[in-house]
């Protein structure tokens, strides 16, 4: 139809990196706001907002297996996070 099934807001900055879980569930997005959200791809409901870099998340990357996520920054560090509770 040319229409999107949803548009997924949150990030208080430009979104740079976005990334589907190898299942297809999970979207990860990573912002100009120095996070990256975790949103269902089912319905685009947010799920979980990971912080801890200082700069814009420019990268988002999901492990073969789904349950690590990989970001980059403008920090020049690259964070590993667990795609279930962030931690």
């Amino acid at each position: 139809t040319g229409q999107p099934s949803f548009t997924l807001r949150g990030h208080n900055g430009s979104v740079y990196a976005v990334a589907y879980s190898p299942d297809g569930v999970t979207i990860a997005t990573g912002s100009d706001d120095a996070t990256v959200r975790l949103w269902l791809a089912q319905d685009g409901s947010h799920k979980l907002t990971l912080s801890g870099h200082i700069s814009c998340v420019i990268t988002v990357a999901f492990s073969p297996d789904g349950a690590t996520i990989a970001t980059g920054s403008g920090d020049k560090t690259v964070r590993l996070w667990q795609a279930s509770d962030g931690a």
